[in-house]
């Protein structure tokens, strides 16, 4: 019996250890991401690491999928190991995404509003991170707590600037083709920190669940 306990914890512990190191190469995009909105001199450089890493996060999620196909065993709902893994996913797409229109569209300087939402996904992916390493201990997760109402937090903040950035957009903006490249440009920005905050908003379902 002992041992049959054992495989179940290991089984379990698999999933642990593949959504920390999900969280950990997200949390290293987004440090990339805020490395060419802070510094957009080396933009082609960073674009490129940026590409390598969703690389390896398609691949990192495609493994969590293989496991959930061959496992009889989980730490939760496999629904929920599905969804999660899929909006991780989602927010590696959004932000290679989004940088790659940089070059796309022949940008040539950022925006202040695209600068101040690039920090605020970065940020959020820290948090991330923070929610991942804490999301095995589901009885004693006051950080897991914090991170996720600080995602909330951080896309409530993101929603008011990426407003004012249209507003601003619309206003004051006379060439038709720049007002479509930055409307793109936002709405790529705020789709990423949505991404954050539904994958934050799933996990705190399966924790509810599991407490």
């Amino acid at each position: 019996m002992a041992g049959v306990e054992a495989v179940r914890s290991r089984k379990e512990s698999i999933f642990f250890v593949m959504f920390r190191d999900f969280a950990a190469a997200l949390t290293r995009m987004g440090e990339d991401f805020a490395a060419i909105i802070n510094d957009y001199s080396n933009v082609e450089r960073t674009i490129a690491a940026m590409k390598m890493a969703e690389t390896e996060c398609d691949s990192k999620c495609h493994d969590i999928l293989q496991e959930l196909n061959e496992s009889f065993v989980t730490p939760f709902d496999r629904e929920d190991i599905f969804a999660i893994a899929n909006q991780m996913d989602d927010l590696a797409d959004y932000m290679e995404d989004i940088a790659s229109k940089f070059t796309i569209y022949e940008i040539k300087a950022l925006r202040g509003d695209a600068v101040e939402m690039g920090n605020i996904i970065a940020d959020a992916t820290k948090q991330v991170k923070i929610l991942f390493d804490e999301l095995p201990h589901p009885k004693k997760n006051e950080e897991a707590k914090a991170a996720i109402v600080e995602i909330n937090r951080l896309e409530n903040i993101g929603d008011a600037v990426f407003r004012r950035a249209l507003n601003k957009l619309f206003k004051e903006e006379k060439n038709p083709v720049e007002i479509i490249k930055w409307k793109d440009l936002y709405e790529g920005l705020e789709d990423a920190l949505d991404a954050c905050e539904h994958l934050a908003d799933t996990v705190r379902g399966v924790m509810v669940k599991n407490a």
